[in-house]
């Protein structure tokens, strides 16, 4: 079974990473602030950790940030209920 389970986490974190993609391009264009968030955490990564790493990979890190947040704030969630 741990197999089955790794699957499936890694199929999430490709989920993810498309998702967070998407979603990064429809909000940038719809709020300022989160334009200017991600500029912010683009900035930190490249510039100021000089992370070998593209600039649109590095855009990509905060939205993937809250997704993967909220997946793994669900997943608990949902074991903490199982187990009782």
């Amino acid at each position: 079974m741990p197999h089955i389970r790794g699957t499936i986490h890694g199929v999430a974190a490709m989920v993810m990473l498309v998702v967070g993609s998407m979603l990064t391009n429809t909000i940038r264009a719809e709020y300022e602030l989160f334009a200017q968030l991600a500029a912010t955490t683009t900035h930190l990564l490249f510039d100021v950790a000089e992370l070998p790493i593209s600039r649109e990979i590095a855009e990509v890190v905060l939205p993937v940030g809250v997704l993967m947040g909220i997946w793994v704030f669900a997943y608990e969630l949902q074991r903490l209920s199982r187990s009782d």
